[in-house]
């Protein structure tokens, strides 16, 4: 079994990328139900369906050795969304993926958040490459994507029940 203290911690210049742990699942069930958050990630989740999300997101570690880490403020410790690596079942490749709160958006955490988890991803797991699986209607994150050196290569891929555009970024030098 994977214990929270297993999962590394890996801070950048404002944020702790963390294990969760039950006190951030209020924040969590809050940026699940918000519809603005949520538009581009399977919609608004209730209470129920928000829990589920959040023990599969700690599970991740114990079954793939990797998987999400709670975006905390570095200063209070305050979740405000989660950054992760994941490779569901006939996924088009290994993920980049996040998801912050309203009112995270536009600061530029994602992209702070993403390039340390990509980091990550390639110096310790030893990852070539990683995709992010983009709607084709959310700029704010190809525009993330773009920031971490990705571009898309594939448009409007059957993914699952949705439709998205490939974005893979290859371990870049700065890394």
């Amino acid at each position: 079994m994977v214990r929270a203290a297993d999962i590394p911690v890996i801070e950048t210049e404002r944020l702790k990328l963390r294990a969760f742990r039950l006190e951030d699942f209020a924040a969590v069930a809050a940026y699940k139900a918000d519809p603005l958050v949520m538009r581009f990630v399977g919609g608004p989740e209730g209470k129920y369906k928000a829990w589920k999300s959040f023990t599969a997101m700690a599970g991740t570690w114990s079954i793939l050795g990797f998987g999400y880490f709670c975006v905390a403020e570095k200063d209070t410790d305050r979740c405000i969304g989660h950054c992760s690596l994941l490779e569901p079942p006939d996924w088009p490749g290994r993920e980049i993926g996040y998801t912050l709160s309203r009112g995270a958006h536009g600061r530029g955490y994602a992209s702070e958040a993403a390039a340390a988890v990509l980091r990550f991803a390639y110096e310790t797991l030893d990852w070539p490459t990683a995709i992010s699986v983009i709607d084709p209607d959310n700029a704010a994150s190809q525009g993330v994507a773009r920031r971490l050196g990705a571009a898309r290569e594939r448009e409007r891929v059957p993914v699952q029940d949705f439709t998205a555009d490939i974005w893979p970024t290859c371990r870049p030098k700065h890394f």
